[in-house]
């Protein structure tokens, strides 16, 4: 009998052979899968359809985004909204489903009122860099200024400042699609059960599509310690 000695050239290339099998669509069907990963890079996962899409597009967004939950629906595909994808885990990696990815950068600063309304796909540095110049700041927000703001209310973030609590605290109201595509306003007074549901709720009761936040100045100088 012959000897066959394993070399580690083998053993790549093995691998490598294994990736591509799993990589060949459901059913058999040639063809590469679309693979998305969360923020850690550990966790790759397939889908069926993955769409990039900002939410400053006005009508034209909302009409796709019922569009696109119509088509899941229809072929009973789950679907899961993100942003940066730290939320790890399955509700933000719909395995052969619908993965939606949100981005931009619509800010509307009102002083007066100490608010700001955000799109759901907008970054906390990009509320920064808007609220900076007026002299204002997110009253509440998390360590890293690359997380979705949307994202951050679906998960209810602890921020960092110590007045304040999580980041559902500072949410006055937001608007939502839910699953058959209408669109609900929520806050602490109008549709209250759902806006407590959704804080915190990991995207399950619906894509949060825009925000309406607390701001507060600034501080002009470092505060002085006490010993």
């Amino acid at each position: 009998m012959r000897h066959i000695r394993s070399t580690r050239r083998d053993f790549i290339g093995g691998a490598l052979a294994l990736a591509a099998s799993n990589a060949v669509a459901p059913g058999g069907l040639a063809g590469e899968r679309t693979i998305l990963n969360d923020a850690s890079r550990l966790d790759p996962t397939p889908v069926a359809k993955h769409w990039r899409v900002q939410t400053d597009d006005g009508d034209d967004f909302i009409a796709s985004l019922r569009s696109e939950l119509a088509e899941a629906a229809a072929a009973k595909r789950p679907v899961a909204v993100g942003v940066a994808r730290h939320s790890m885990g399955g509700q933000s990696l719909p395995r052969d489903g619908t993965a939606i990815t949100l981005s931009g950068r619509v800010l509307q600063p009102d002083v007066a009122a100490r608010t700001y309304l955000v799109s759901a796909g907008a970054r906390w540095a990009d509320v920064i860099r808007t609220l900076d110049p007026l002299g204002f700041s997110p009253a509440v927000m998390q360590s890293n200024n690359d997380f979705g703001v949307g994202s951050t209310y679906c998960v209810n973030a602890h921020g960092w400042p110590v007045p304040y609590g999580p980041f559902g605290s500072t949410v006055r109201s937001l608007r939502m699609m839910l699953a058959d595509g209408s669109i609900v306003e929520c806050s602490r007074s109008k549709n209250s059960e759902l806006f407590s549901l959704s804080m915190g709720g990991y995207g399950l009761f619906g894509i949060i599509l825009d925000l309406e936040l607390d701001i507060r100045p600034t501080c002009s100088s470092p505060p002085s310690w006490r010993s």
